[in-house]
């Protein structure tokens, strides 16, 4: 897992660039299917949700796939943890 800051993200694209505590950016792709997890504020836990259920800012849990020709990571799961 990788965790950091949602710096861009564009919905009808399906990518998003995570910023790192150690100063990277990573550019994401979010194929069909991803497990998208965003924060539920009555139990202080997760729920299923979507990808138009982020915003930039959004601190996040990554689990990533595999690389695209681009250098683009395929994330496979996410979890909002702010």
């Amino acid at each position: 897992m990788i965790t950091g800051r949602i710096k861009t993200l564009d919905v009808a694209n399906r990518r998003a660039v995570l910023a790192t505590e150690d100063g990277r950016e990573i550019t994401l792709t979010f194929p069909e299917g991803a497990t998208i997890e965003v924060a539920e504020a009555e139990t202080m836990g997760t729920v299923g949700g979507e990808l138009a259920d982020l915003r930039e800012g959004y601190y996040v849990e990554v689990e990533l796939g595999e690389h695209g020709a681009d250098g683009s990571c395929a994330c496979t799961s996410l979890v909002c943890v702010s």
